[in-house]
């Protein structure tokens, strides 16, 4: 059989604001003959790393919940609440766990600073988007409008503060 060869490189997230998914943007329109449209340009292209599939994300997400709580056990601190930061060349993996054992993880530039404060925002937007909905399950994906488009919006915020925060 055939085997999937994994993406590399960057993809294109956005094109002047809308959502991409492979080659089509959110509202439909073909990647391609957008960008071969001369009538279309100037245009905004956001680049980045591919997305994760589902199956990937709870892979990794196992892989660390396990790697967390060997690193809580092997602590040579009474107590500790395993790790908070993972830092590679190329990226910082940053976990914040919650008084109920929640774990929210965002992967950011090794630069980026404001990532603690970015958690807690998360962790905020979740309380009050999640646990509030009466239509959500613990420990089930999260399907909710709000929460995505507040979540969103909370990493634009972090995303314009730059990779050295404001004012630099």
């Amino acid at each position: 059989g055939r085997r999937a060869v994994p993406a590399v490189g960057h993809a294109v997230l956005a094109i002047n604001g809308t959502e991409v998914n492979g080659r089509f943007t959110a509202d439909g329109k073909d990647v391609l003959e957008f960008l071969s449209n001369p009538a279309n340009y100037p245009v905004s292209i956001r680049f980045g790393r591919h997305r994760l599939s589902s199956n990937e994300k709870l892979m990794l997400a196992s892989m660390f919940h396990s790697l967390f709580a060997i690193g809580s056990q092997l602590s040579p601190e009474v107590g500790s609440s395993g790790i908070e930061m993972l830092e590679t060349d190329t990226f910082k993996l940053h976990c914040f766990q919650t008084l109920t054992g929640i774990k929210f993880m965002v992967l950011a530039d090794p630069r980026q600073t404001g990532i603690d404060a970015l958690l807690r925002k998360i962790y905020e937007i979740y309380s009050d988007y999640a646990l509030k909905n009466p239509f959500y399950s613990l420990e089930m994906p999260i399907r909710c409008e709000l929460f995505d488009q507040n979540l969103k919006l909370a990493l634009e915020v972090a995303e314009k503060a730059g990779p050295f925060g404001p004012g630099s």
